[in-house]
């Protein structure tokens, strides 16, 4: 589960920018249906993603928090490399039908055609970066507020193994571009981690040798 719960967090925060929203107040139904099909258009428009991040990780029990920095390359339709760059190395890649792991001198590949799990991880992370997450009712349900600044989209699971991972997600968007720009996931077990985007770079050219670890 903690795997699962790792992977999630790297697949939900795909899209970039920066900066959290000021003062709040709800979508009206008409206003959030415009919102989402706003924001599935822009994504249509991303072929590729590399940018710097800060993710730091609220630790309820010990009062503590946790800041770690790395980079992330995404590639249409479902390339992925999340890696780890301070306090330690890590590195995540999803392309094509495996997942590769580096963790130090370590190397682990894991096929996809046959694991159900990391085959839903693949649809979810596809999902949060085209934007589709927004209408994937059968997951989530989604609550829009509207910032100056931004649009911040409110998801509760549904499905029950997300349940037991997450109380809410928090996607917030830039208003004039369209691309989430701080991803904020609450833990049922009362963790909070937020996820903030820098130095992004959009349609850039990714070489394939992106999403290998030679």
């Amino acid at each position: 589960m903690n795997k699962i719960k790792t992977i999630f967090i790297l697949l939900i925060g795909l899209l970039a920018g920066g900066g959290f929203a000021a003062a709040q107040q709800p979508a009206t139904p008409e206003q959030q249906a415009k919102i989402i099909n706003d924001i599935n258009a822009a994504a249509k428009d991303i072929r590729t993603l590399q940018c710097d991040f800060t993710q730091t990780k609220d630790l309820s029990i010990l009062n503590d928090k946790m800041v770690s920095q790395g980079a992330m390359t995404f590639m249409q339709p479902a390339n992925l490399r999340w890696s780890y760059t301070s306090p330690y190395n890590y590195t995540f890649i999803i392309h094509e039908d495996k997942v590769h792991i580096a963790k130090g001198s370590k190397r682990n590949s894991i096929d996809i055609k046959n694991n159900q799990v990391f085959q839903e991880i693949a649809r979810l992370m596809a999902g949060s970066v085209t934007g589709r997450c927004l209408t994937q009712t059968k997951d989530f349900s989604v609550k829009v507020l509207i910032a100056e600044k931004s649009y911040i989209a409110v998801l509760t699971p549904k499905d029950k193994q997300l349940k037991k991972m997450f109380q809410t997600i928090r996607l917030i968007f830039d208003r004039a571009r369209k691309v989430v720009t701080t991803v904020e996931l609450t833990e049922s077990g009362g963790d909070a981690t937020v996820i903030e985007f820098r130095n992004v770079q959009q349609n850039k050219p990714v070489s394939e040798k992106a999403f290998s670890l030679d």
